[in-house]
């Protein structure tokens, strides 16, 4: 089958939706149209397709979760415009449709500055996510001389736990990156975490370093001493 088209795609991807990931995905917010295709599938096949940013814009205006997570993969940064990808954002009800948008595409865009100051205080959770998801690659990326931590560590201090999940998600993961990257906010972040207490309630899975800042800390540390 051409799988040049977005009409082929949907079908392509119809073909390769599994039942299991359809439910899991649902469960975690991606609505009645969606296949339920493993990220496996999707990114070789956007290698292929390489970037064509109108099949994207087609792929999203479908509204298949699927469709819409590959056109993440295969949109073009450069002419993407800050209102647009917020629109998409708030487009979004499943948060790793949310994050493939993030990495994918918002990552690249410029006047990335602006969009973090905005979206962190932005109302809409997946706004919020992807404003506190830019705080996270700042940070990683050792570029947090631009950023007032002070302000950002009394922010999660103060919001954190009443903040959506997945905000909530992205807040924490924010408060580790500080903790791991600034070596001099390290014992101040762990402080916040234990002061914030276990507020994330749900099972941590086999193999994966607890969201327990504190803990997902010292474990990330102890890591970078290994490597």
């Amino acid at each position: 089958m051409a799988v040049t088209n977005a009409k082929n795609l949907l079908a392509q991807l119809e073909a390769w939706g599994s039942e299991g990931a359809r439910r899991i995905y649902q469960l975690q917010g991606a609505g009645e149209n969606c296949f339920g295709v493993p990220l496996g599938k999707l990114r070789p096949l956007a290698e292929k397709l390489k970037r064509d940013h109108g099949l994207a814009l087609e792929l999203w205006a479908s509204g298949n979760v699927d469709a819409q997570v590959l056109a993440t993969m295969v949109i073009d940064p450069t002419r993407l415009i800050p209102p647009e990808a917020e629109r998409m954002l708030k487009a979004c009800t499943w948060f790793r449709c949310a994050d493939e948008l993030i990495n994918n595409a918002i990552l690249e865009m410029t006047g990335l500055d602006v969009l973090r100051a905005k979206w962190i205080k932005g109302k809409h959770v997946m706004v919020a996510r992807a404003g506190w998801s830019l705080i996270c690659n700042q940070v990683a990326e050792h570029k947090a001389k631009d950023l007032d931590i002070d302000a950002l560590l009394k922010l999660i201090e103060n919001t954190i736990l009443k903040a959506p999940l997945r905000k909530q998600e992205m807040m924490n993961r924010a408060l580790v990156e500080i903790g791991v990257h600034l070596p001099k906010r390290t014992k101040q972040c762990i402080a916040i975490g234990e002061k914030l207490g276990r507020f994330d309630t749900r099972p941590t899975p086999k193999g994966c370093i607890p969201t327990y800042a504190p803990e997902w800390i010292a474990a990330s540390l102890a890591t970078k001493k290994t490597k």
